[in-house]
């Protein structure tokens, strides 16, 4: 018997295909309008390339009104990112920006097992604080062996946290998602007596992440834990799921927009996070074994948060390279700068120590979708904005800005 009663039931239904289009991305409830160029082919940059080969250059094109607008350059294929942790293990990576700077949770790690959610702040995404523990008391669900894959959002007044955690009294290993609220970013957070999601049918519910559309509707995107039996065969799904306006419950039934389909995901695929660019949804996630070599980042386009979601290359958007092997874990967040995404570049060994620290990609976007972009200039480094206090403000805008 599972010791939460209160955990919700997950159920599923379709959705039909429609694919929207206009002017703006939305990350983690935040509008930003971006820089892109016209362009008729695949995705470009790091982004899957439907010719097959996994990077071509972006070129300057021209748009319907005949003005020549140029992408924005694309990031070297062997190092498309900047390692922003350094020798330190801090897998799961989530930026939230507040307070005028950036707060970096993670997933227990080598660097801070201690800590159940390691937090750190800084002001420019090289200098770290401290690592203190957002997360210090754990539900009386959780078995306190293991945490990961947080997620933090500013709703209703206060900051929710998302998280995975290790069940008690299991026969088999079961991990679900829970929440946690406080006053301030980097807590210490309340947990919720009750579990959110716990899909014991599927071996449980991991890598919990929130998107927040236009009017200000939430949704829960996760992963179903099928894998856990490494030994079976079963494929793991992604599932969306309307969330209530205070962000602690689920409402109606979920919707499977996800599943590993593609040879390179295996049997695989986990870590969403849900983008809006242009009208157009667009889903990040990890593919394969997060320990191995093969672990790669891929892209999905959608026709809304509870999909359909169709892939648009048999490749990942961003695999193994110079700086790592087994990029994966992603999560995006939006500042004055533009749009970025964290992940955890190397591959772990299994029972091994081998760090995965975070790195930093700088995300554009062309009329086909996403790509890896080259840093700004020197001297226009990421950098938070006042208007992000409290982060996911949605219809924030930032015209000009990439």
């Amino acid at each position: 018997m599972m010791p939460f009663p209160s955990a919700r039931t997950v159920t599923s239904r379709s959705r039909s295909m429609a694919v929207p289009t206009a002017i703006a991305v939305i990350v983690g409830g935040v509008m930003l309008l971006v820089a892109f160029s016209a362009r008729s082919d695949a995705l470009v940059g790091a982004s899957p390339s439907r010719e097959g080969s996994t990077y071509r250059a972006a070129v300057p094109t021209t748009t319907s009104t005949s003005t020549t607008t140029t992408a924005l350059p694309p990031a070297n294929p062997a190092f498309p990112a900047k390692i922003i942790t350094p020798f330190q293990d801090r897998p799961d990576p989530f930026v939230l920006v507040a307070n005028g700077g950036y707060y970096l949770f993670s997933s227990q790690s080598a660097n801070a097992f201690s800590k159940d959610i390691p937090v750190q702040f800084s002001t420019d995404l090289e200098h770290w604080g401290p690592i203190s523990d957002a997360l210090p008391v754990l539900p009386a669900w959780a078995d306190g062996t293991g945490t990961w894959a947080p997620d933090v959002r500013w709703i209703s007044g206060q900051y929710v946290m998302y998280f995975t955690a290790l069940v008690k009294g299991q026969a088999a290993r079961t991990e679900c998602i829970g929440t946690a609220t406080a006053t301030t970013p980097a807590g210490p957070f309340t947990p919720s007596a009750d579990v959110l999601v716990c899909q014991t049918d599927h071996r449980g519910s991991i890598d919990p992440r929130i998107f927040i559309g236009l009017t200000g509707a939430m949704w829960l995107d996760w992963k179903s834990d099928d894998n856990a039996d490494v030994n079976g065969t079963s494929h793991t799904f992604i599932y969306a799921q309307r969330l209530s306006s205070d962000g602690l419950s689920l409402i109606g039934q979920s919707t499977v927009i996800l599943t590993a389909d593609q040879l390179w995901e295996g049997r695989i695929v986990e870590a969403p996070q849900m983008v809006l660019w242009n009208d157009h949804y667009w889903l990040f996630y990890s593919g394969n074994w997060y320990n191995q070599p093969y672990y790669a980042i891929g892209v999905a386009e959608c026709a809304g948060p509870v999909g359909p979601c169709s892939k648009p290359s048999p490749k990942p958007f961003l695999a193994s390279n110079v700086q790592g092997q087994g990029p994966g874990e992603s999560s995006l967040f939006s500042d004055d700068n533009g749009l970025w995404m964290v992940y955890g570049p190397w591959a772990v060994q299994y029972q091994t120590n081998i760090p995965r620290p975070v790195a930093l990609a700088h995300i554009a976007f062309d009329t086909s979708g996403p790509y890896v972009a080259a840093f700004p200039v020197i001297g226009t480094s990421p950098r938070p904005s006042p208007r992000h206090n409290g982060v996911d403000q949605t219809h924030r805008r930032t015209a000009g800005r990439r």
